[in-house]
């Protein structure tokens, strides 16, 4: 009980102090030291937290990336690349709407975490144009960014998935979460894209010279992604490449003043403050303790993978936690193959929804930083997404519990 309101406690400090100007990396590790004394782990359980973050390899590299995301998507915008993307776009598709959804769509098939600083200033410039506040610019960011990890079978979710449960099809988990991408997206486009006075551009001429022209200036998004998925090169180095041919696009003398000046401390803060966050909550053994009891009754588990998703994906900003605690307790019960495909497909999308609308989540926290849209702000118009997500969810489980017995 004591690791719960330690939890609770710790994430009620966050808006407060980001209410009082607290720059929002510096309040989340603030929140971290509070959780880590508050839930009984002393300075020891802190320092085990802070140890872990600088010696795994794996949150270092992180690091890198999110400085080497936040360089670009300030150049990007400094070389006027941006409008030179959306005027190609602009060329080929005709509707403003469906450009402000596709720009961040595009970009979210760059895999990593706070990817959506990248397509924030593209986000930013459209939805000035539309006349849109800053707080829905934020929104339809977030959302479709978000869409292709339901369904890129190399995200980390997906990996995780193929390695805790490897008789789990990663192909139909991928067509359940197709499913709840079209009312995802429907939901995200009624809610805040409809609103966009719609303007039809001019008719398509030389299409083919403009689909080269939007390739080549969108390179320095989508390269490191190609090098990943061909070559295996981590991210860290592909988005060396990205950099590289913003270089070539804008061979400016100043690029590399210009480059270290685009680096953000405060998103450095806000990715060491999750970190240590998730080495907190690990090691809380009362909650992985409870959940146990929850998912060894029948009549409960459902009830235990939402909650216990959501929850894990809520208070540590990362989806692929839910999935990392939750599938190995499904792997050890009694039930079929179709039921468990179920069960991992609830696991994954409200482990999603937990930490799409956690105040941990990379993305919300870079874009809010990039358009200067506080928390508050934010969640005010956020909530309808969340209800219409809830409400998805709960009708697709007993719509597909009839199939998948």
């Amino acid at each position: 009980m004591r690791e719960f309101a330690a939890v609770i406690i710790a994430f009620l400090i966050i808006p407060i102090l980001s209410k009082k100007k607290t720059p929002i990396g510096i309040a989340i590790c603030i929140s971290a030291v509070f959780m880590a004394l508050l839930g009984g782990l002393g300075i020891s359980g802190l320092l085990d937290a802070i140890i872990d973050t600088f010696v795994n390899f794996d949150k270092l590299q992180q690091f890198i990336v999110i400085i080497e995301i936040s360089i670009l998507g300030a150049l990007l915008r400094r070389y006027k690349i941006i409008d030179k993307v959306i005027e190609y776009l602009t060329k080929i598709v005709r509707s403003n709407r469906v450009t402000l959804m596709f720009i961040p769509a595009l970009v979210g098939f760059l895999s990593v975490p706070g990817g959506a600083i990248i397509s924030a200033p593209f986000v930013d410039r459209l939805g000035e144009e539309a006349d849109l506040p800053k707080n829905r610019r934020a929104i339809i960011n977030l959302i479709f960014r978000h869409i292709a990890m339901h369904i890129m079978p190399y995200t980390t979710s997906f990996l995780l998935v193929a390695s805790l449960a490897p008789q789990i099809s990663i192909y139909k988990l991928i067509g359940l979460n197709c499913i709840f991408v079209v009312f995802y997206i429907l939901s995200g486009y009624l809610l805040y894209v409809r609103q966009v006075k719609t303007e039809v551009g001019p008719p398509k001429t030389d299409i083919m010279q403009n689909l080269l022209n939007l390739l080549k200036y969108t390179a320095p998004v989508y390269v490191s992604v190609l090098l990943n998925l061909i070559f295996g090169i981590p991210f860290y180095i592909g988005m060396l490449g990205n950099l590289a041919i913003v270089y070539l696009l804008n061979p400016e003398k100043s690029f590399f003043s210009d480059a270290v000046r685009a680096i953000n401390i405060n998103v450095l803060y806000s990715l060491l403050g999750v970190y240590l966050i998730q080495g907190i909550v690990g090691q809380m053994e009362s909650l992985t303790g409870f959940f146990n009891i929850i998912f060894s009754n029948p009549k409960t588990i459902l009830f235990g993978i939402i909650g216990s998703s959501f929850f894990l994906g809520l208070t540590t900003g990362f989806q692929a936690t839910s999935l990392g605690v939750v599938l190995p307790l499904l792997m050890s019960l009694p039930i079929s193959e179709n039921r468990l495909l179920l069960y991992c497909h609830m696991t994954f999308a409200w482990g999603f929804v937990g930490y799409f609308f956690s105040p941990l989540h990379l993305c919300q926290l870079f874009t809010c930083e990039y358009l200067k849209v506080s928390i508050q702000d934010l969640y005010k118009d956020y909530y309808k997404f969340i209800l219409c997500l809830v409400a998805i969810l709960i009708s697709t489980y007993f719509v597909l519990g009839l199939w998948l017995k």
